[in-house]
């Protein structure tokens, strides 16, 4: 199995100054989840989606409870792609906001550790649950209609690409044009897959 985050981890900066405003933390909260989605994974400076934060618990939530500081709280937001903020919205299936998840229903903070015990991608790429909390996730935010092993290999194959550029510029010889020429092709392919299903709104 592999991560859904890949080889980046994502983990929020303790060190920060507190803000009234969530638009304030957009730079560092891009920067903490590496321009990452921390639900889906997708790499927002590859796929060409808007970003959005959303809270962990959500703001209405939060309200009901008198909790007004989990509006503004860094440690309440997740950098996310919009599809899946839309997914998520207001879903909240606990009676409670002093824990994420009953075991069984809920969420699990992509900044912590526990959220790569939850899901998981196999070997094509394509997201899966690890637990009944991960079922659930799974669940609300559609991973099952939804392309994640192309936006995944996506990302492999820009990686790849980005070496092979490297290589050519030391090296111009013909098999490292060959393989940069199928990687582009591929490349293109899936990107025209993405758009062809509307995956990149």
């Amino acid at each position: 199995m592999l991560r859904v985050h890949g080889d980046k981890v994502i983990r929020r900066r303790t060190n920060y100054k507190k803000q009234n405003n969530i638009q304030a933390y957009s730079s560092i909260l891009e920067e903490d989840f590496h321009n990452m989605c921390g639900y889906c994974g997708k790499e927002l400076d590859i796929i060409p989606c808007p970003s959005q934060k959303d809270h962990l618990i959500p703001k209405h939530e939060a309200k009901k409870r008198g909790r007004n500081d989990l509006l503004t709280s860094y440690e309440n937001l997740v950098f996310t792609c919009r599809v899946c903020n839309r997914k998520k919205w207001n879903n909240w299936p606990l009676d409670t906001i002093e824990q994420l998840n009953d075991g069984e229903k809920g969420f699990v903070d992509p900044a912590s550790e526990e959220f790569d015990q939850h899901l998981a991608r196999n070997e094509k790429g394509e997201i899966v649950s690890l637990s009944k909390v991960g079922q659930y996730m799974y669940s609300i935010f559609d991973f099952e209609n939804r392309l994640t092993d192309v936006w995944w290999k996506i990302s492999q194959i820009e990686k790849l690409i980005n070496e092979i550029d490297q290589m050519i510029e030391e090296d111009e010889s013909l098999e490292n044009l060959r393989k940069y020429r199928m990687l582009h092709k591929e490349y293109k392919r899936f990107i025209n897959l993405l758009k062809e299903k509307k995956e990149m709104i």
